[in-house]
């Protein structure tokens, strides 16, 4: 349901403002272009992609891991709006263990902000993926359904730090 009304509005957009995509090439060095520039440090190695908020870093597996570059700067912006959760930036609470509600909440604000960065980015995304994913934190919603208003400003705020709507370059 969440991932229908998203591509719903993501395809509406593009409908709009009659958005003419670039060349795969231009949109993924773009895509590296934006994400590389984040002010967050990258470290590249291990076996999962995370932010660590108190060493205010992001670890990603090495490149060759992702199926594809698309796939690589979707866990990428994924893990960078995490990182504007920071209290040097939008101040989220990061502090949730997983299992807990801030943690839940959290990782709602990262998908979607994901999902709008791949809009933005012109790298897709991939609505299956993200759905089923968003699928796992639907029970916080159920408790709460006014959250989602909450997640998704937050959501859009974390979009907007890491790539401004202006555009990805």
């Amino acid at each position: 349901l969440v991932g229908e009304a998203l591509t719903g509005l993501i395809q509406a957009r593009r409908e709009q403002e009659s958005l003419v995509r670039r060349p795969e090439p231009e949109r993924l060095a773009a895509a590296e272009s934006v994400l590389s520039s984040w002010p967050v440090e990258v470290v590249h190695g291990g076996g999962r992609a995370c932010y660590r908020p108190a060493a205010d870093c992001i670890h990603l597996p090495e490149r060759a891991v992702f199926h594809s570059a698309a796939a690589l700067y979707a866990t990428w912006g994924h893990e960078a709006v995490h990182s504007t959760g920071h209290p040097a930036r939008l101040a989220r609470d990061l502090s949730g263990t997983m299992g807990s509600r801030a943690y839940a909440r959290e990782e709602l604000v990262a998908e979607l902000g994901a999902v709008l960065l791949g809009d933005r980015l012109e790298i897709g995304s991939a609505m299956a993926n993200h759905a089923a994913y968003l699928g796992h934190w639907i029970e916080l919603l159920r408790e709460s359904p006014r959250v989602l208003l909450q997640v998704l400003s937050d959501a859009r705020k974390a979009a907007d730090l890491v790539c401004p709507e202006s555009g990805g370059e």
